[in-house]
């Protein structure tokens, strides 16, 4: 363990032990043997190639909202992403993947570039929200990417947008592994003023439905019209034009709302929404994560699907 410690200095910041409910918004898991935060760049690649070598496991994570970490210790190293640089080129904006997601908003908006409105709010890091394709308010992560750099079995590979295998909340990073380092965004000019007021109203959107305890966001992935098994004529009509079924929804048709396992149920606001309500463990999260699949399944015949990455 000290060899180990002392070879991760060379690439960043080490704690031993570190507590990884610290760095997820939902404020579960254990300590990992050792944690190490990157915050230039070039070393993440170096760093993947020596872990990698060494047959040490090893696992990322980027601001940890779409993450639920398991109580027990993580025998190996979490890598933190803490890259941070962002550059805005034309109608470009390339940035590592460590950029807060807000940070990247806001500069679209500081020069007038439109397409990240549906970001507003959201939290979280660029890199985590390209492998997942974050979305919102009809939009998502990869309608706007040029290019990805990537880590990817030893090597660093850029990919064009089309190579990247994106889906609802889903891309190839996601499916097949890789690490993405830095990402370029293929912007529009538009007005800054009806740029600010579309994100000001995705913000106040958002928090009119957002819980005020540790959440990982929506947990559950929406479902899509054509995969639903009743009589659609049925649903809401705001829900058949979308074609999109919010589990939310769902659930609250089902009776879930107020369900409370442990520390851990589903948040007032938003029945999409899990929370911590205090001292929640990964085991009080995952059964009402079970509890409302098997519910909604029952009622509804539709299988809900994790857009949360759970680690156990």
């Amino acid at each position: 363990m000290n060899e180990m410690y002392k070879e991760l200095k060379k690439y960043g910041h080490v704690r031993l032990n570190e507590p990884l409910k610290k760095h997820t918004t939902m404020q579960v898991g254990g300590p990992a043997d050792l944690f190490i935060s990157v915050s230039e760049n070039e070393k993440l690649a170096e760093l993947f190639n020596f872990l990698t070598g060494e047959g040490v496991s090893f696992f990322v994570i980027g601001g940890g909202s779409n993450i639920l970490m398991p109580d027990e210790r993580y025998e190996g190293v979490v890598v933190s992403v803490e890259s941070r640089r962002m550059e805005c080129l034309g109608e470009s904006i390339v940035c590592d993947a460590g950029v807060y997601l807000a940070s990247l908003v806001n500069a679209a908006a500081a020069n007038s570039l439109s397409g990240l409105e549906w970001a507003a709010g959201i939290p979280g890091t660029v890199g985590g929200a390209v492998r997942g394709n974050a979305g919102a308010m009809g939009g998502d992560a990869s309608q706007n990417i040029d290019e990805v750099i990537a880590w990817k079995d030893g090597e660093v590979v850029t990919l064009k947008r089309h190579e990247c295998d994106f889906g609802y909340r889903t891309s190839g990073f996601k499916k097949n592994g890789g690490v993405i380092l830095r990402v370029v965004f293929k912007l529009e000019k538009g007005e800054a003023g009806e740029i600010i007021r579309v994100m000001n109203d995705n913000i106040g959107k958002r928090l009119l439905k957002h819980p005020k305890w540790p959440s990982c966001g929506s947990f559950f992935q929406n479902i899509d019209l054509s995969d639903w098994p009743g009589d659609v004529t049925l649903l809401p009509e705001k829900y058949r034009e979308r074609h999109m079924i919010p589990v939310g929804y769902l659930v609250e048709e089902a009776g879930l709302k107020g369900l409370k396992i442990g520390g851990a149920g589903i948040a007032d606001e938003h029945g999409n929404f899990i929370v911590n309500f205090g001292g929640a463990t990964q085991a009080d999260i995952l059964s009402v994560v079970e509890t409302m699949k098997e519910k909604v399944y029952n009622k509804f015949g539709v299988e809900l699907i994790p857009e949360v990455q759970i680690i156990k």
